[in-house]
């Protein structure tokens, strides 16, 4: 049985993969992207850049994140980076600490803009590190069954990555690709 784990074992060492991160209006149905990055197996940025959404930032949000609506004003929406998003993605593997959230608001930032992109279709396959950083640390879950998630910066804590640049999307994939080269033994 393939697991997100054994994913990330088989993937990382090839160095054929990127890694996507993004920060947001908040986590819920009608939530935006309004900063995202992509980079390289060697922690090259591919993308780095704010989103201009259609919702304003709360401030709860803000508050995690740093970014505000005067930063983002005149950004590029995700309409505009699109093609750069699909050729960071294309054909490769993409690791994501969270994949599910970060592709649901690909999604969401795509439908608020009127697209409608099958963003799970363009890469090679999707990884999920947070699943994976919580089969190698294997504390039980809330289900039988399932491993206990960890946040990202609490995942790097503990294994002793330093978390310079925590919560925003660039120094989340910096982070991330730490993480998953030491779960590969890297």
């Amino acid at each position: 049985m393939s697991t997100a784990l054994s994913g990330i074992r088989e993937v990382v060492p090839t160095g054929e993969f990127v890694i996507l991160d993004t920060e947001t209006t908040g986590i819920g149905y009608r939530a935006e992207i309004v900063q995202i990055a992509i980079v390289d197996a060697e922690g090259n940025a591919l993308l780095d850049s704010y989103v201009q959404p259609t919702c304003r930032i709360p401030p709860d949000a803000t508050a995690i994140h740093g970014i505000n609506d005067s930063m983002v004003e005149h950004a590029p929406t995700i309409v505009d980076l699109e093609p750069a998003i699909r050729n960071a993605l294309e054909n490769r593997t993409v690791i994501i600490y969270n994949a599910e959230y970060d592709m649901r608001l690909l999604k969401q930032s795509s439908w608020a803009r009127g697209r409608s992109v099958v963003w799970r279709d363009i890469p090679r396959r999707w990884l999920c590190a947070m699943l994976a950083y919580a089969e190698h640390r294997g504390e039980p879950g809330r289900t039988y069954g399932e491993y206990r998630w960890h946040r990202l910066e609490a995942a790097a804590r503990y294994e002793g990555i330093a978390c310079t640049a925590s919560h925003s999307a660039l120094g989340d994939c910096l982070t991330t690709l730490e993480l998953v080269r030491r779960l590969a033994g890297l």
